[in-house]
């Protein structure tokens, strides 16, 4: 996530009420297993889901490599859980009495 969609995000949910912001994480977050299982499947096609096309194609190409294969399986995992922390810490971090857990 750039700082462009960080910055829309905390426009677009610094109105909504609890229940909004629940609805809005649950739809813009992104699934780990998906990110995970298709990187396992198509090496680099986890990348490519969680928004890192670019990345995702360099590790496809050198994927025969199996080093990069198993290096965007991981990627895949650790991104999908930073996307989704951080796209928390936005969504609920002007409410009052929620921590941030990372």
């Amino acid at each position: 996530m750039d700082e462009m969609e960080a910055m829309q995000i905390k426009e677009f949910t610094k109105d909504m009420d609890k229940n909004q912001k629940v609805a809005y994480y649950e739809q813009k977050s992104k699934n780990v297993g998906i990110a995970t299982a298709l990187s396992i499947i198509i090496a680099g096609v986890g990348q490519m889901y969680l928004g890192k096309v670019g990345k995702g194609i360099l590790i496809l190409l050198f994927c025969w490599l199996v080093i990069p294969w198993i290096y965007g399986i991981y990627d895949a995992y650790k991104g999908a859980k930073d996307y989704n922390a951080r796209l928390y810490s936005l969504v609920f971090s002007e409410q009052e009495g929620t921590e941030i857990v990372e």
